[in-house]
């Protein structure tokens, strides 16, 4: 049997279908969302209202709602009505002077406080407007309005007048590297901390994690030197005292005596040790190096970057040493365990493009 043919015949154009599957591709549709679109995609397929109750093992009065809806109001009448409700208990403009509150800071009102909290706010509205709204209220309203008085995000004013120039540049030489040309991104991790537990670490155990003492020792710090390969991946590596300019320059000497033919270009940032009158002497004895600089605030444009989060999540989080000679052992250790076993360039997919705030 067919069963009962609906006299809501549904046709669908292509942009409605387009947006009824989108809504049941999404994981983070509502499953009443869902469900409506599948019965108005099933109904434009001339399936009866029984057929669809089956495949979607709903009853057919609610099938036959929906295809009425979608009908008289298209895709805005699969949401639902507006419904009348209680009467409002707090009125519009208690809620449209939490919504200014909210978004300035609380010194503004003479409050030393840092952020608002729903319990500030509750407190101050009742004191300052003698307006009593419970703090579970003002989080329903706050989640509503989608305000998080609780989070911040960091961002910075760019400085660099040229730094799409700067970028586009530095993404050209790693993407489209000159030929005969080593391509080396230098940088240096510093303060490095060099120290020992107290107490030795438990290892894990079933149903425990390892356990590590939290009292340390303090061994002073370290400063990791590290250029980049960007064509094989490959890196060198130096730990010093420091990072004052004769490190870098026998750093800078290091590099030419590894890679000893051919042009080299160095990304590096601009450090006074990169850009001072000893660095531009080195450059001038030097001919065949040159320093490509990155922007102001675009060390993230620096790939060795990338390997200092490696070196720091494989070999030095959670470990302990003796002294700096030991850190220094594990972390030369380290690079030649990736220079040999796992050492890789990186895909780099980032363009130059203009960046927007």
């Amino acid at each position: 049997m067919r069963g009962t043919v609906s006299k809501y015949a549904i046709t669908l154009k292509r942009k409605q279908r387009r947006w009824l599957k989108a809504v049941v591709r999404r994981r983070s549709a509502s499953h009443w969302l869902v469900l409506r679109c599948l019965i108005v995609l099933l109904s434009a397929d001339r399936r009866s209202i029984k057929q669809v109750g089956l495949a979607l093992s709903a009853d057919r009065q609610v099938v036959r709602r929906w295809r009425k809806r979608f009908i008289e109001g298209g895709v805005f009448g699969l949401k639902d009505r507006r419904r009348v409700g209680r009467p409002r208990r707090i009125a519009v403009r208690v809620w449209e002077k939490i919504a200014i509150l909210v978004v300035q800071p609380p010194t503004n009102f003479d409050l030393q406080l840092a952020r608002w909290t729903v319990r500030e706010l509750a407190k101050f509205v009742a004191k300052r407007y003698g307006w009593s709204v419970s703090p579970a209220s003002i989080s329903r309203f706050l989640r509503g309005m989608s305000l998080k008085p609780h989070r911040v995000k960091y961002w910075l004013n760019p400085k660099d007048p040229d730094f799409d120039a700067k970028a586009a540049r530095i993404c050209d030489l790693y993407l489209k590297p000159p030929a005969q040309t080593t391509v080396l991104c230098l940088d240096e991790k510093p303060g490095v901390k060099v120290r020992s537990r107290l107490h030795p670490t438990r290892l894990m155990m079933p149903g425990q994690l390892a356990r590590v003492e939290f009292e340390y020792r303090r061994h002073g710090t370290r400063c990791v030197l590290a250029a980049f390969n960007t064509r094989t991946g490959r890196v060198l590596v130096e730990v010093a005292r420091d990072r004052k300019v004769p490190r870098v320059i026998a750093f800078l000497d290091l590099i030419c005596a590894t890679y000893c033919r051919g042009p080299i270009v160095i990304i590096t940032d601009n450090i006074n040790t990169r850009t001072g009158p000893d660095a531009k002497a080195w450059l001038a004895a030097h001919p065949r190096v040159t320093f490509v600089f990155t922007p102001y605030h675009g060390s993230w444009l620096n790939q060795v970057e990338i390997w200092f989060s490696i070196l720091t999540s494989k070999c030095l989080k959670g470990r302990a040493f003796r002294s700096g000679r030991a850190l220094a052992a594990a972390v030369r250790a380290f690079t030649r365990h990736w220079n040999n076993d796992f050492g890789h360039p990186f895909n780099w997919s980032y363009t130059g493009k203009v960046l927007h705030a």
